[in-house]
């Protein structure tokens, strides 16, 4: 008889795991006010969400009830290409879901995102523009620490997310860096009226353990499970990976090439179609007059498939063209160089 009990506990202890792995990276540390920056390339593929947000850690302050719940979202999609979700989830779970549409597909480019929140409102910022701003009566309400988070998931939600096919999987969510403003009106030097302050950022050129903590749990409505494996520091990156149950880790390209002491600015350049197939187009802002020195497509290996002289160049705009191309389907680095700047830029080519 003993034996059938022990029997039947490993069968239920089995078939109660998650069917997938994600990760969640998290600060040791709360912050009541302030700008939150990250530059982060959010994973694709539909039914997945990657993230960037602050969060009232109630639970852990032993409080139960989610009356309690206060949280500021910065939400990737993975079913969208070019749509990006924020989100001010208030007291009894309450959302304020709002769905921004972008002029780049936010998972295969790296980009910068912001938000300030003070006691009178919260704004977010996505390369420095503003895409909304909240002063309702609600805000007010968010008077408690919060913790900083980047998670993986899969959320059982498909009318929110979209269908999950775990084929997809391994996917990464890649983050540059992060940095933290402390909210100083009146003495600051950075953001909105100069009111914040710069305290930390991390480069993620290590992982450090007295700032951040590797997440090992989950909840009802996510089928995955954050171990520590599937949050990896690499190249300088942190990546956040969602894996099945058997598999952890970082398994794609070995990211030299995409080392952010190779690399430089991205946020200012316009690329379309990404993915291409025989032809893309890259248009440079009006206000960078400086001369084109080169530019080139490189392989993941740091090999040059295309240099200057195969692109069409006119009042700003740069043109490539070829009906077939000598490439393999994949994932390639454009870098573009300027008399005073250095540009960089990911572009997926399909056959």
């Amino acid at each position: 008889m003993k034996n059938i009990f022990i029997l039947l506990l490993l069968f239920e202890i089995i078939f109660a795991q998650k069917p997938y792995r994600g990760a969640e990276y998290r600060s040791i540390e709360t912050f009541q006010y302030g700008r939150f920056e990250i530059r982060m390339q959010s994973a694709s593929g539909s039914g997945t969400v990657s993230s960037f947000f602050t969060i009232y850690d109630y639970w852990g302050d032993g409080i139960n009830g989610s009356e309690n719940w206060q949280e500021i979202d910065y939400e990737a999609l993975g079913q969208y290409t070019n749509q990006f979700q924020t989100n001010i989830i208030t007291a009894y779970e309450t959302s304020h879901e709002e769905l921004h549409t972008l002029q780049y597909n936010p998972h295969v480019s790296f980009q910068t995102y912001a938000f300030e929140w003070t006691p009178e409102d919260i704004k977010f910022y996505i390369n420095d523009q503003l895409i909304r701003q909240d002063s309702n009566n609600y805000v007010q309400t968010f008077n408690s620490g919060q913790k900083i988070m980047m998670n993986i998931w899969q959320p059982i939600w498909e009318d929110w997310v979209g269908e999950f096919n775990p084929n997809i999987l391994p996917i990464y969510a890649f983050y540059d860096w992060m940095n933290y403003y402390s909210y100083t009106p009146g003495s600051g030097n950075y953001g909105t009226e100069n009111n914040f302050t710069f305290e930390w950022g991390d480069n993620f050129d290590s992982f450090d353990q007295s700032r951040w903590q590797k997440a090992t749990h989950t909840w009802d409505g996510n089928n995955a499970q954050f171990i520590q494996q599937n949050a990896v520091i690499q190249n300088g990156y942190l990546i956040l990976c969602l894996t099945d149950n058997l598999t952890s880790g970082y398994s794609g390209d070995p990211l030299n090439i995409l080392h952010k002491d190779i690399l430089g600015d991205t946020e200012k350049l316009m690329i379309y179609p990404n993915p291409f197939n025989s032809s893309f187009t890259i248009e440079i802002p009006k206000e960078i007059e400086e001369p084109i020195k080169q530019i080139k497509l490189v392989d993941l290996k740091g090999k040059t498939v295309l240099s200057s002289n195969q692109f069409e160049i006119k009042n700003n705009i740069l043109f490539f063209s070829l009906k077939k191309m000598p490439l393999p389907s994949g994932l390639y680095i454009g870098i573009l160089e300027t008399s005073n700047k250095k540009y960089d830029f990911k572009l997926t080519y399909l056959q």
